[in-house]
């Protein structure tokens, strides 16, 4: 929570309530708690630890500068830990009792881009492995979690994409010693790793003949004599893990068989006990029985499943599973139930979020559209998806506008689509809007016309129930960042790259006054509140100047400039017009008293840049959303 008292100013704070976000494109970034009723997953550059019951119970872990690369939780539920990408390329451990960080793990480095790839636990959580991305660092180190210090590390030249320990090296009579036993796995294959804490690493290649495989995830059996590869050709190996003969050596580690499971190659695997779960690129998951005797006999546990299945985790004693996809989709599964299906536990988007916007009047059903091509309606009580839409061969989406019935999205193919907010259907495509991209909407409050802003610089107006156009307005020299109407619907305001912003008259079609800024593109305006329309004289504006710009339309110089330090990319204001947020590349949300130009609260939640804001039109929330694919929602606390 943030908050600050301006000379006055009204008192303002505010706190994250909740946040929609989970990245399912990691490999095993969903993981289930021992308590069986909470889940730990990986949103950006932020762990979350989420309650299955109770969708406003959320606990953050937060300490990354850069987005979460892997993760990883111990057997017994007390530690969590987790890399990330970038050149500062740290580890995290977390006690998950205390919900605080315990060692922050420094020695992975990197010139250029670089980060962590894998890390891994031992069976009772002494140990820590961890790898970096090669070639830029082709360390693997192996850590003590009772003082945090380095007990054994090796150079590498094979790319490693995931590891996993199981239990201990087996003598000549199959009896554990005292090493741990770990494999690593990726594109250039699999070697097998036995860890003296006192000697070091050794380690051993394993054979697969002839056979080329491009690995993705591994897992031991319960019994630790097999080792099971998954490989994106879409079936597993089947390897015997070695003893350590009496001549010191180890025996040959060789291919036993292989497996084919699914289409679209295998993305996950969990062992818990006899059973074998699969995760596969087709969105099916697989049981097998690990009774080698029987052979391995596939039973579908689930199917169709949103995305590829990228985390499996299971809870024996509970009888029930969770599954993650690559869809940022997250499911929950009765498996004492063999006719049960998987229940949808949380939906997100899977890629940069790229605008949002609240119906007018309602606080309680905002809209959201991501480069991962889908609209959702969410309803803010319990976070759910109320209607999702999804289109394709259209680019990139660009700007949004929803009226509580439709909403409205520009892409960038040049064409404005409506599609029904409760169906999910479109209703209707305007095409050819404009050349390049619609950069910009804008709704006007009577709900007949809609404003659109092009890539080219062109503001048009059209008409909604005929969807013809009944105004063009030219005049920037690049792309239209924003759009704003007057609470008359009269005047028009849109900013650019250009470094300007013009107010039209929509009823003369033609510009009345223009404003520039000094240096640097406008990246987005709005228009502040005001009693009547005729007093509604107040702009801000955003953008690379690095500055919140505060403007009276009726002087030609801005009333005041607040440095940020950042570029700035969006911005929003209540309904009173006395608190403004801004968002922008350093991934902030900022809250501003305008009475006083007072920095209110800095709130750190994204890991990427902001990229939209909107207050709801009770002022008691914030949504903001970016490019790490998140949806944050903020509790906007105010006395004024």
């Amino acid at each position: 929570m943030g908050s600050n008292q301006g000379e006055g100013g009204p008192l303002a704070s505010i706190e994250l309530e909740h946040a929609i976000g989970f990245t399912g494109s990691i490999a095993g970034s969903l993981s289930l708690l021992p308590n069986g009723e909470e889940i730990l997953y990986v949103s950006g550059a932020c762990l979350v630890i989420a309650s299955l019951a109770d969708p406003h119970a959320q606990t953050f872990l937060r300490g990354h500068t850069e987005a979460i690369s892997c993760v990883h939780v111990s057997q017994d539920g007390r530690l969590a830990a987790s890399g990330q990408r970038g050149r500062v390329a740290d580890v995290y451990v977390w006690d998950l009792s205390a919900r605080r960080q315990l060692y922050r793990l420094q020695e992975h480095d990197a010139v250029l881009r670089g980060g962590i790839s894998s890390v891994a636990f031992t069976e009772d959580a002494r140990f820590l492995l961890t790898t970096g991305v090669v070639p830029e660092d082709k360390k693997l180190m192996v850590w003590d979690m009772h003082n945090g210090y380095i007990v054994a590390q090796s150079e590498r030249a094979l790319h490693t994409t995931c590891a996993v320990f199981g239990g201990r090296v087996k003598d000549v009579k199959r009896r554990p010693t005292m090493h741990p036993q770990f494999v690593t796995a990726g594109p250039d294959g699999l070697k097998y790793w036995d860890l003296d804490p006192l000697n070091g690493l050794t380690s051993e290649p394993c054979l697969t003949s002839n056979q080329k495989r491009v690995y993705t995830c591994v897992a031991f059996s319960a019994a630790e004599d097999l080792l099971f590869a998954g490989t994106l050709t879409g079936d597993f190996c089947v390897l015997n893990v070695p003893r350590r003969l009496s001549s010191g050596e180890l025996e040959r580690i060789n291919l036993r068989l292989t497996v084919l499971v699914c289409s679209g190659g295998i993305h996950s695997m969990s062992v818990s006990g006899r059973d074998f779960f699969v995760g596969g690129g087709d969105g099916s998951v697989t049981l097998y029985d690990t009774d080698y005797d029987e052979g391995y006999k596939p039973r579908k546990v689930a199917d169709g499943l949103s995305g590829a299945v990228t985390a499996i985790a299971v809870s024996a004693e509970r009888g029930t599973a969770v599954f993650g996809t690559a869809a940022s989709a997250i499911y929950e599964h009765n498996l004492s139930d063999p006719r049960a299906r998987p229940r949808m536990v949380a939906e997100n988007h899977g890629d940069r979020v790229v605008a949002v916007c609240y119906a007018p009047g309602d606080s309680v059903r905002f809209a959201t559209v991501s480069e991962d091509l889908t609209i959702r309606v969410w309803n803010a009580s319990d976070y759910s998806v109320e209607t999702r839409c999804q289109t394709r061969n259209s680019g990139k989406p660009l700007a949004l506008a929803f009226s509580g019935t439709a909403v409205f999205v520009g892409w960038e193919d040049g064409q404005i689509r409506a599609y029904d907010a409760d169906e999910g259907v479109e209703l209707w495509a305007i095409a050819e809007c404009h050349r390049g991209g619609v950069s910009a909407l804008c709704l006007s409050h009577n709900q007949r016309f809609i404003v659109s802003g092009g890539a080219r610089g062109e503001v048009r107006v059209w008409e909604l129930k005929t969807r013809t156009l009944v105004s063009h307005l030219v005049q920037h020299d690049d792309l239209v960042t924003s759009l704003a109407l007057s609470d008359d619907d009269l005047l028009l305001y849109s900013s650019s790259k250009d470094k300007s912003f013009i107010c039209w008259d929509l009823r003369q079609e033609k510009r009345l006054v223009s404003r520039t800024q000094s240096a640097g593109g406008i990246n987005a305006i709005i228009l502040l509140p005001a009693p009547t329309p005729e007093k509604q004289v107040y702009v801000m504006s955003v953008g690379q100047e690095r500055k919140l710009t505060y403007w009276d339309m009726r002087q030609t110089d801005p009333l005041n400039l607040v440095p940020i330090g950042f570029e700035q990319l969006c911005v929003a204001s209540t309904s009173n017009g006395n608190l403004v947020a801004v968002g922008g590349l350093d991934c902030v949300v900022r809250l501003f008293d305008t009475l006083e130009y007072t920095l209110l609260a800095e709130c750190v939640g994204h890991s990427d840049s902001v990229l939209a804001l909107k207050f709801s039109p009770d002022d008691r929330q914030l949504v903001s959303t970016g490019a790490d694919g998140c949806v944050l929602v903020w509790n906007v606390y105010s006395s004024a």
